[in-house]
């Protein structure tokens, strides 16, 4: 029996894309990641922050010529990532999370490039935001609404349901259903 043939995969990760350009380029700095990186000297020690990228520094909070401080939990991910990186000089991947000002929760993706040239690191990262409780408030409020208002309609057009089952089960709102729909007895 014969395989079918190799699909291409495109990798569209940018942390793995950083990494490959960084492999390709001799372990050198990377551009094209500008925004969306960290450049770290002395990542064994002192830990200052050499240059941070427009959007890091504006959605993360860090800052150019300041020190990765264990202050915060992010900062402190950071230092140990730099630790390893002193240690053997190889990309290392990570994830974290992080809390921002308005209590969203933050995921971050990133891999650390130790340069060849220099006692430095590269630090490509990517985040994705997930909403946070008062963002997730009003939806649930509103679908909570939505299943009041046609709980009738949407038990009629269950397909999944035999009449026992929508006669037993429970309302939206916790309450049990009225009474002549708990006296009806499946047919044999």
């Amino acid at each position: 029996m014969e395989m079918p043939p190799r699909l291409a995969l495109i990798e569209r990760r940018r942390v793995v894309l950083a990494e490959a350009a960084w492999t390709a380029a001799g372990r050198a700095l990377v551009p094209g990641f500008d925004n969306d990186n960290l450049v770290v000297s002395d990542p064994g020690g002192a830990a200052r922050l050499v240059r941070v990228g427009l959007s890091v520094s504006k959605n993360i909070g860090l800052v150019t010529e300041s020190f990765l401080a264990s202050t915060d939990p992010f900062a402190t991910e950071l230092c140990a990532l730099c630790d390893l990186v002193a240690i053997d000089p190889i990309a290392v991947h990570f994830e974290a999370s992080l809390a921002t000002a308005n209590a969203a929760c933050v995921l971050v993706r990133g891999v650390a490039l130790p340069l060849a040239a220099v006692d430095t690191v590269q630090i490509v990262l990517s985040w994705r935001e997930v909403l946070n409780r008062t963002e997730i408030a009003p939806l649930e409020r509103d679908f909570v609404s939505a299943l009041r208002q046609n709980r009738s309609i949407s038990r009629l057009f269950d397909p999944f349901l035999d009449e026992f089952a929508k006669s037993v089960l429970l309302d939206v709102d916790g309450s049990l259903p009225r009474t002549e729909s708990r006296t009806h007895k499946r047919s044999a």
